[in-house]
C-alpha cells in the first residue's frame, strides 16, 4: 500500500486537472477568499486550496496525515511560496489544537476518505471557536437520485480500494448537522469525475455561538 499511495500521490493533480478546470479551482475560489484570522485545513493532500487563500491570514496550518500526500505538498508549498503556513501530520479526527482556538477550518474532499468522520466532526467542532466556520467541498451519496444511488453502493468496494478509503455513499451534510453545525450549502456536479462520484455539496458549517453561559 505505500507505493501505491506514493503512485496516487505522485499523479494525484494530473487525474484531477480536469475537475480542476471546470468546475473545483473555481469553487476553491469562491469558498477561500472571504478568510481571515487563524486557519486550519484538514486533508490538505498536495495542496489543490493553497494559491486560493487570502495573503494576510495570521496563521495557516496545512494537516495531512499521508506521508506520500504531504511531500507533494511541501513540494508545492515552496514553488508557490504565497504566504507561510505550518505543515503538520495530524489526522482529522486527532487535532493537535486547542479548544476554540480556529476562526475557519477548510476541508475540501476529505469526510468521504476519513476513517471516522463522525471523530472527525467533533474534533473540528472542538477546536473552533463559536462562530467559527468549518469550509467544505464534498462529494457525497446520491441520496436523491435512487439509481445512481444503487451504483455508488455497487462500485463502492472497489472504488475504495482504488481510491484510498475513498466511500461514495457518505451522508456529509446529515453528520454535520447531527455534529451540531448550522449548515449553509448548495449541492452541485462534479465535472469530470466518473458519473458515480458526481453528487458534491459545498458551503460553510457554523458553529453556533452559546448564549447563558
Amino acid at each position: 500500500m505505500p507505493i501505491y499511495r506514493r503512485i496516487v500521490a505522485r499523479f494525484y493533480d494530473h487525474a484531477m486537472r480536469h475537475c480542476e478546470q471546470w468546475c473545483l479551482k473555481s469553487w476553491r475560489t469562491e469558498l477561500l477568499a472571504g478568510l481571515h484570522g487563524v486557519v486550519v485545513e484538514i486533508g490538505a493532500g498536495t495542496g489543490a486550496n493553497l494559491e486560493h487563500y487570502p495573503p494576510d491570514l495570521s496563521r495557516l496550518i496545512l494537516c495531512e496525515p499521508d506521508k506520500a500526500m504531504r511531500t507533494q505538498l511541501e513540494k508545492k508549498h515552496l514553488l508557490t511560496n504565497q504566504l507561510p503556513a505550518e505543515i503538520s501530520d495530524c489526522a482529522a479526527e486527532n487535532l493537535s489544537m486547542p479548544g476554540e482556538s480556529v476562526d475557519f477550518l477548510v476541508a475540501t474532499l476529505v469526510f468521504c476518505s476519513v476513517d471516522r468522520p463522525e471523530l472527525a466532526m467533533s474534533e473540528v467542532f472542538r477546536v473552533l471557536k463559536p462562530g467559527g466556520s468549518l469550509i467544505f467541498l464534498e462529494h457525497v451519496a446520491a441520496t436523491h437520485q435512487p439509481r445512481l444511488l444503487f451504483w455508488q453502493g455497487f462500485w463502492q468496494p472497489l472504488w475504495k480500494k482504488l481510491a484510498c478509503n475513498c466511500h461514495l455513499r457518505r451522508e456529509t451534510a446529515k453528520m454535520l448537522s447531527q455534529s451540531g453545525f448550522m449548515l449553509d450549502l448548495r449541492h452541485e456536479t462534479l465535472l469530470g469525475a466518473p458519473k458515480i462520484a458526481t453528487p458534491l455539496i459545498l458551503g460553510r458549517a457554523v458553529k453556533p455561538i452559546l448564549t447563558g453561559r
